[in-house]
Order: C-alpha cells, then sequence, then structure tokens
C-alpha cells in the first residue's frame, strides 16, 4: 500500500508540473522510450532525474537555463505519461491513479500516432486491472491486441500477450490464462529473449501445477532447465521455486527442498520462502516453518500472504494467544482488500465478443483491399506495354553500371588483416584459469586480487605484448585493462559485470569509451569487442 500512495503522490505532482512546466527534454523522452524495454529501472530513473530538474534553478539562481527544458507540450506530456506509467509496470508495480496514462490514451488516439496508442492502452488496461475495473481493462487490452500488426514490435506483442495472460488468471479464466500464455510464451521464443521466455515458462509451469496437470507442466519445466544459467538471478529464482513445486506435488520432497533452497540462495523469493515454510512444518521443524512464513508475508502476491497469515495464525492460537490475534487483524483486513472475482465467464464472454468484432473488421478490411488491389491491378495492366519497353531500357543499363562497378570493386578489395594464432587463442580460451572465471561468473561472484594476478601472468605468457599494446599511452585504469583481457578472453558482457562488479549496461559504455581511449576511433561497443580479437599477441 504504501508503494501505491508514494507512486500515487508522484503521478498527481508530474501531471501537474507537465501542465507548467517543462519542454526541451524531448530528446531525453526519445531516448529513455529507446531502452524502456530493456532497462525498464535507467528509463525510471532519467524520467525522475528530469522532473527534479524542473525545480532547480540555474546557475546565480537564474532560471533561463532551464527553459528549454519544460513539458509545456502536449507531445511531451503524452509521451512522459506513457513513458512514466509503462517503467512502472515493466518494474513489477503496480498504479491507481490512472490520470496520466488517459491523457497519453486520449492524445494519441487524436494525433492517429497508433503504435504508441497501442502501448498507451496496453498501460492503461493493466491499470484498470490494477483497479478491479475488469470490463475496461479488457476494452483497452483487447483493443491493444488488435493493433500487434500495425505496431510490428516484437516487445509489444509479447507484452500484449503477458498482460491479457495475467488477467485471465486473476479472473479464473484459465483456458484463456494458458493460451496467453503460450503466445506469450512463442513471442519471447521467436525474439530469443531468455528472460522473457523464461518468465512465460515459469508462469505456464506454476498454472499447471494448480490445475493438476503435472504431465504438462513437466514439459515445461525441462524447457526452463537449460535458461537457468542464462537468465538474471531474480528469474533463476523464480524457475528453482517452481521445480521445487513440481517436484512437491510429485512427492519427491528430497528433490523440492534441493531447489527451494537453491531459489533462496540465488535470490530472496517470498513464494519459495513459503513453500520451505511448509516443508519445515512436515519435517516438524516449527521454528524453522515460522520464520519462512513470515518472511513470506512482504510477497505482493495475496494469495500466498493469506497462506501464511493461516499457518502462522494455526500455529500461535494455543501458544500466543495475542500474537495469535495480531496475526488474525492483519488475516482479516488482508480478507475485506480482496475483490472477489466471481466473473469469469462474463470476462471470457467480453473477450470473444471482442475477437468476433475483430475479425468482422478485419474481413472488411481485407475486403477493402482486395478492391483496391484489383483497381490497381487494372491500371498496371492497361500501362504495361508502355512500361515494358522503358522497363528493358533501363535493364540493360543498370546491368552494363553493375559490371563496372563490380570490376571496381574488384580491383580495391583490400587483403584482410592476418587472424590471432589460432593455437594460442585455443591454449588461452582452454587455461584452467579462464574456465574459474567463467564459473565465477555464472554464479555472480567476482574474482579476487589474486585470481586477477593469475589472469595476469597467463596473459603475459601466452600474449605477452598484449597488455602493452592496448596500455600503450598509459591511459586506462586497472578496471579498463581487466575490461580488455576479458574481451580478448571472448567473456560476453554479462559475464565481465559480474567479474567487474558492474552493470552490463555501464560495461557497454565502457566498451564505447575504450574504442577511443585504446584506438583513437569512434564507434560502439562491438566495434571495440572486434578490434580488440584482431590484436596480436
Amino acid at each position: 500500500m504504501k508503494y501505491y500512495s508514494i507512486i500515487t503522490l508522484i503521478s498527481i505532482c508530474v501531471l501537474s508540473g507537465c501542465s507548467h512546466g517543462q519542454s526541451g527534454n524531448h530528446a531525453v523522452l526519445q531516448q529513455t522510450e529507446k531502452i524502456i524495454d530493456e532497462d525498464p529501472n535507467k528509463a525510471m530513473q532519467m524520467l525522475y532525474e528530469m522532473e527534479n530538474a524542473q525545480n532547480k534553478p540555474g546557475e546565480d539562481g537564474d532560471k533561463s537555463d532551464i527553459e528549454h527544458s519544460r513539458l509545456d507540450t502536449k507531445e511531451d506530456s503524452a509521451l512522459f505519461g506513457l513513458l512514466y506509467i509503462a517503467a512502472i509496470h515493466k518494474i513489477g508495480l503496480e498504479i491507481r491513479n490512472d490520470s496520466l496514462i488517459t491523457n497519453s490514451v486520449d492524445y494519441y488516439r487524436q494525433q492517429k500516432d497508433y503504435t504508441r496508442l497501442a502501448k498507451a492502452l496496453l498501460h492503461l488496461g493493466i491499470t484498470h486491472q490494477s483497479n478491479g475495473r475488469w470490463k475496461d481493462a479488457v476494452t483497452c487490452l483487447k483493443e491493444a491486441e488488435g493493433m500487434i500488426d500495425d505496431c510490428n514490435d516484437k516487445v509489444f506483442c509479447y507484452d500484449v500477450y503477458d498482460a491479457i495472460g495475467n488477467l485471465n488468471a486473476a479472473a479464473n479464466c484459465r483456458e484463456l490464462m494458458l493460451t496467453y500464455y503460450q503466445r506469450a510464451l512463442a513471442s519471447a521464443t521467436a525474439m530469443n529473449s531468455n528472460s522473457r521466455k523464461a518468465a512465460s515458462l515459469n508462469k505456464l509451469i506454476r498454472a499447471y501445477i494448480h490445475q493438476g496437470q503435472l504431465d504438462s507442466a513437466k514439459v515445461y519445466v525441462e524447457q526452463a532447465k537449460p535458461l537457468l544459467s542464462s537468465v538474471e538471478r531474480q528469474v533463476q529464482s523464480d524457475l528453482l521455486v517452481s521445480f521445487g513445486c513440481n517436484a512437491l506435488e510429485e512427492k519427491d520432497t528430497v528433490k523440492a527442498k534441493q531447489y527451494l533452497l537453491q531459489a533462496l540462495e540465488v535470490f530472496p523469493n517470498d513464494y519459495g520462502a513459503k513453500r520451505m515454510g511448509d516443508i519445515m512444518e512436515a519435517e516438524g521443524k516449527m521454528k524453522e516453518a515460522t520464520d519462512y512464513w513470515f518472511e513470506s508475508l512482504n510477497t505482493d502476491h495475496i494469495q500466498v500472504r493469506i497462506e501464511a497469515y493461516e499457518k502462522l495464525v494455526q500455529y500461535y492460537r494455543n501458544r500466543e494467544e495475542w500474537r495469535a490475534l495480531d496475526l488474525s487483524e492483519h488475516l482479516n483486513r488482508l480478507y475485506q482488500s480482496i475483490r472477489v472475482n466471481d466473473k469469469a465467464e462474463t470476462i471470457a464472454a467480453l473477450q470473444k465478443e471482442y475477437d468476433h468484432r475483430l475479425v468482422q473488421h478485419r474481413l472488411y478490411r481485407n475486403l477493402s483491399i482486395l478492391i483496391g488491389t484489383l483497381v490497381v491491378m487494372c491500371i498496371i495492366i492497361g500501362a504495361f506495354y508502355h512500361y515494358h519497353r522503358r522497363k528493358m531500357k533501363d535493364y540493360r543499363e543498370v546491368l552494363t553500371r553493375i559490371k563496372d562497378l563490380q570490376k571496381e570493386l574488384n580491383e580495391e578489395q583490400k587483403e584482410p588483416e592476418t587472424p590471432v594464432d589460432l593455437s594460442l587463442m585455443d591454449t588461452l580460451l582452454n587455461d584452467e584459469t579462464v574456465r574459474y572465471f567463467h564459473r565465477l561468473a555464472d554464479r555472480g561472484k567476482a574474482p579476487d586480487d589474486e585470481s586477477w594476478k593469475d589472469l595476469y601472468d597467463l596473459m603475459n605468457r601466452i600474449l605477452p605484448d598484449f597488455l602493452g599494446i592496448v596500455n600503450r599511452n598509459g591511459m586506462l585504469s586497472e578496471r579498463d585493462i581487466r575490461i580488455c583481457m576479458l574481451i580478448k578472453l571472448r567473456f560476453i558482457p554479462t559475464e565481465i559485470a559480474a567479474l567487474i562488479g558492474e552493470s552490463p549496461q555501464t560495461i557497454t559504455n565502457r566498451r564505447a569509451r575504450l574504442l577511443g581511449k585504446v584506438f583513437g576511433e569512434k564507434g560502439g561497443a562491438k566495434d571495440f569487442d572486434a578490434r580488440i580479437q584482431k590484436l596480436q599477441g
């Protein structure tokens, strides 16, 4: 509830600030829009910083310096509202106030900006669901779904299917829930996003476990296992908890306990804590059980909190009556906060009706397109004779020019650079020290100074000139040199981030800057990686 209150207050302040205030932040908003899908936390930070800048004067108290960053245009206000609400939802929070996102929907509908309108409708639908306005949520989400083909955005496609799956899960529309989670999984697979694929698999596993379809759950468990090492620790923890729950349903308590303990070690997990508490209860270890149940009270999942409260009330009822009464009061308030949803059939019917209208609309549109196509074909056929002569003439000219260009390219083609000795690189990449660094990166741990020294010694032994070449100007820090070494040893950015102790985005920025420091060139992180790989040792 604290999150909802804080976010609502911020939304009201932002909306009032947008109406009086700052605009030249359009470039910042566009930059935020580019990164929000993959780094919503960074996007939220940028929006906060932009909003806070509205209240800061320029040098010597002169406010003229910020006049160019006023959000006094409707376009900037609408984009800010869309990005702000989208960042909240992508981080995993809820917001009840819908004024910002409603303003964005109205603006983009008026401007006929259908790409952003679709995204605004998605997040307005999610907000309606948070407020218990199920019909409005269905209307917005289904309208957003109908715009998927027009947007041609794979991330948006995934987000829509996932949101509609969540809506049906909350409304107990189980068949539709599974359908949309499977569509979300297909979208995540198509875009080759392991984190989104893992999230969809996790939801499908838990859905099938809840419905008692353990064979189906096991199929998705096997699909999820290879993803464990390639996703963030929080997602790893969620998957491991699902594996543990599946093992519990299969009566394999030993394996379930292993999975759950591993999950809690990887990342704090309230649902995992609840299930561990249940296992401890079954083993008669009530002290450990109550500790886990208390830990699970912090979860945002209401059903998990209810089950944890019920377990604690039952335990303390005959031991510490005052504590049992206090827990019962919390439990009753939680019961009262739940919106009893007995409208599963109604919500399913609304979606079916919308799908029917959408099919009719598409048929009408396709018919219009067909008629238009026939008209165009008639025009083309009527002009074909004259067009054919001109086309053949142009074709012969193009062929002649292609031959001339091909001849010039053959003459100017340069001999490729000599690759690094493959045997040396094979020795490096298979050295035990390098493998040890890979294992550390998989566990998200940074090496100690002695390990770094071993890596330096290895590089100096196999590629004695490498470190001298990259730092020939003496401009690199210790961290920069380590990044150069790890790139040479073909560590991926997420591994480098874990070993260096920085975020993947920071490592990407460092690599781009190092291209200028080491080689005096401009370009991106991949350009730097390519140059490092070509360096001789």
